[in-house]
């Protein structure tokens, strides 16, 4: 079974053959059948309804790409399946599928690392995380004087603001509270937790994706 585009993770993606015809370029996929049911499914709902609507917000962005490629350089991209002779979906340069999912959400986020500036006229503070690099957040003055100096320490923070669906930037953010944490080692207690949790790891069948699913969003 082969097609010519579908829309999956990059760690799931196959390996790719190219097959060159005069005038066109074939990008095909071998891949089990109910992908290829998945992704004729998609696209033919995508051509039925004209829009992207139902689609979450990467998928909406690859046809978005593949839209704009078209219109930037006149192509015609046609999404086949060896199911059927004639394409589940064209893109050319008329095409105006319309991305319409918000492109950031506002929540509350936890970053952890070391504040190396704080202050200024409009007060504010600079945290260095291991994720995201230098962040700036907006404080109070109350906020930053409160307490120790915190420059040069690491420290926890809990902040309101945005992130970006596309690249998971964060902007806009708002400190809400210090976190102070102690990095410190303590084999004993490891120990002793280790010891109490391990009657029940013991029947886990699948720890990995045990873990994968109680794993929190870290940042």
């Amino acid at each position: 079974m082969s097609l010519s585009y579908i829309l999956i993770e990059k760690k799931n993606r196959p390996h790719i053959s190219y097959d060159i015809e005069e005038g066109s370029a074939k990008h095909k996929f071998f891949l089990p059948i109910t992908a290829v049911i998945l992704f004729k499914g998609l696209t033919n709902e995508i051509k039925k309804r004209n829009n992207l609507d139902f689609l979450d917000y990467k998928r909406q962005s690859i046809i978005d790409k593949f839209q704009k490629k078209a219109v930037k350089d006149g192509y015609i991209i046609e999404f086949n399946s060896s199911m059927s002779k004639e394409p589940s979906l064209v893109i050319d340069n008329t095409t105006n599928f319309e991305m319409i999912v918000p492109t950031f959400y506002e929540s509350e986020f936890y970053l952890y690392g070391e504040i190396y500036q704080e202050g200024g006229k409009n007060p504010n503070l600079h945290i260095s995380t291991k994720k995201y690099g230098n962040l700036t957040v907006s404080a109070t003055k109350e906020q930053i004087m409160d307490g120790e100096k915190k420059t040069y320490k690491p420290y926890g923070i809990k902040v309101r603001g945005k992130r970006s669906f596309e690249d998971d930037s964060l902007t806009d953010l708002e400190l809400i509270e210090f976190i102070q944490y102690k990095p410190v080692f303590n084999k004993s207690l490891l120990d002793k937790v280790i010891e109490k949790a391990s009657v029940n790891l013991s029947k886990i069948t699948n720890v990995d994706a045990w873990l994968d699913d109680i794993k929190a969003e870290g940042i």
